[in-house]
């Protein structure tokens, strides 16, 4: 693999670090790419970053094994190294599955695992997470804010890890329905229950979507207004 001087191709930069796509070498005989995530920023920031990727390290060991999910190769010089998987975010292809029907139950069958592993994902209401593969499959990634089951920890994680257990059932049916709750046949009507901790976040989500709403109304009006 290549030296962290050396990056190949930048394909995203958030809150965890960086993300890019780069060749793999010879110790990887059966994949062509690796994705290579890398903290970045300040020492503490760093710091932070290089531990939330020693995090998500552990939590793919747990997830080792199970279909939809990229393999990962552990970390080398702080970073983690993961399966390239050629596929397009669901975000961009949602529209075009060729069969919806089969890829959410795919879906599905790779969260009931990742759940039994003792993994809630946490983070897939972001459709980025969710990749369709050219024949159609679904892969699960990005496992940084993923909330993991924890024997002997007390009620209060077992409450936790539950709760994000159900978000992440919650997401699936807002993506396989499309937000249209209505439509849902009577089996998801089983498995769709809103949560405590999303009845709490919902007003807050939409008085941060009124106020940047505002904002660029705002700043659309400024540049309406500006000379030229």
């Amino acid at each position: 693999m290549r030296s962290s001087g050396q990056r190949g191709e930048l394909l995203s930069s958030g809150y965890q670090g960086v993300v890019y796509k780069v060749r793999a070498g010879p110790e990887y005989p059966d994949t062509e790419y690796l994705i290579v995530k890398e903290a970045m920023g300040s020492a503490l920031l760093r710091w932070f970053r290089r531990w939330m990727i020693r995090r998500e390290s552990v939590v793919y060991q747990r997830l080792d094994g199970i279909p939809g999910v990229p393999r990962c190769f552990g970390l080398s010089e702080g970073r983690l190294l993961l399966e390239f998987i050629d596929g397009r975010p669901l975000r961009l292809s949602a529209g075009e599955l060729p069969d919806r029907e089969a890829f959410f139950a795919a879906l599905l069958d790779i969260l009931r695992a990742a759940h039994a592993a003792g993994v809630a994902h946490a983070d897939m209401k972001r459709k980025d997470n969710i990749l369709v593969t050219p024949d159609g499959r679904p892969y699960l990634i990005d496992f940084g804010s993923a909330v993991v089951s924890a024997k002997g920890r007390g009620a209060w994680r077992r409450w936790l890890f539950g709760q994000a257990c159900q978000i992440d059932l919650n997401a699936w049916i807002k993506h396989k329905y499309l937000g249209r709750y209505t439509d849902l046949n009577e089996a998801d009507a089983l498995i769709f229950k809103p949560t405590r901790i999303e009845r709490l976040a919902r007003p807050v989500r939409k008085a941060w979507r009124k106020l940047t709403a505002r904002q660029l109304r705002k700043a659309r009006k400024a540049g309406r207004s500006s000379p030229r």
